[in-house]
């Protein structure tokens, strides 16, 4: 996966969830400056707003609970995140780590390290991202594997010789549909199970 680009982090919407200080002033201003869409919000609120790319949070023990809360809030697909920590503050890397963080500012923040950060987390977050989707792409083959594994043993159990003649029975229905194999298999395992169920029901 190429590493992220210059040009690719400018534009992204930045949230900086940070006090209104020097540092959260700062912080945003140089985001700009990259050519980031940055706001800086506080307090913590109940939710991000929906066109976030990237969250960078003010790690304080003291705000845990609204940090936790927000970051549950993001679901299952969170933005890339970057974390604002005092230096080796074991109470602070305990809520990095459970916010996920993909990369993290010290304090005192220093505007040279924030375009290298950004660039290091938005890389992290893309290749987490393609390996979620490799994953369902997994699954979903998985599932199709079996259930075509189910449409051939239903069909060789209602007469057909082998295992090859029921795949290729699979296969010519699904040419002649234009649709997958797995679409065939399912509706064929869709419609044993119903029979199962009529047949359970019959006194």
């Amino acid at each position: 996966m190429a590493f992220a680009t210059i040009q690719s982090l400018r534009d992204l919407s930045v949230v900086v969830l940070h006090p209104e200080d020097n540092e959260g002033w700062m912080l945003t201003g140089h985001l700009h400056r990259i050519g980031c869409q940055a706001r800086l919000i506080w307090p913590i609120p109940e939710a991000l707003p929906s066109d976030a790319d990237v969250v960078v949070i003010s790690i304080q023990h003291e705000h845990r609970h609204d940090i936790e809360r927000v970051i549950k809030a993001m679901g299952s697909t969170p933005p890339t995140i970057l974390a604002v920590v005092e230096y080796e503050n074991p109470a602070s890397l305990q809520v990095v780590l459970q916010c996920g963080a993909h990369a993290v500012l010290e304090r005192p923040v220093k505007p040279f390290g924030v375009l290298t950060n950004l660039a290091i987390a938005r890389h992290l977050w893309a290749e987490q991202r393609a390996l979620r989707k490799e994953v369902r792409n997994y699954r979903r083959r998985a599932l199709g594997d079996q259930t075509v594994a189910r449409a051939k043993a239903i069909l060789m159990a209602s007469g057909i010789a082998s295992e090859d003649d029921a795949y290729q029975q699979l296969r010519q229905a699904s040419q002649l549909e234009r649709v997958s194999i797995e679409t065939v298999a399912k509706r064929i395992v869709d419609a044993n199970e119903l029979e199962a169920e009529r047949q359970k029901r019959k006194p």
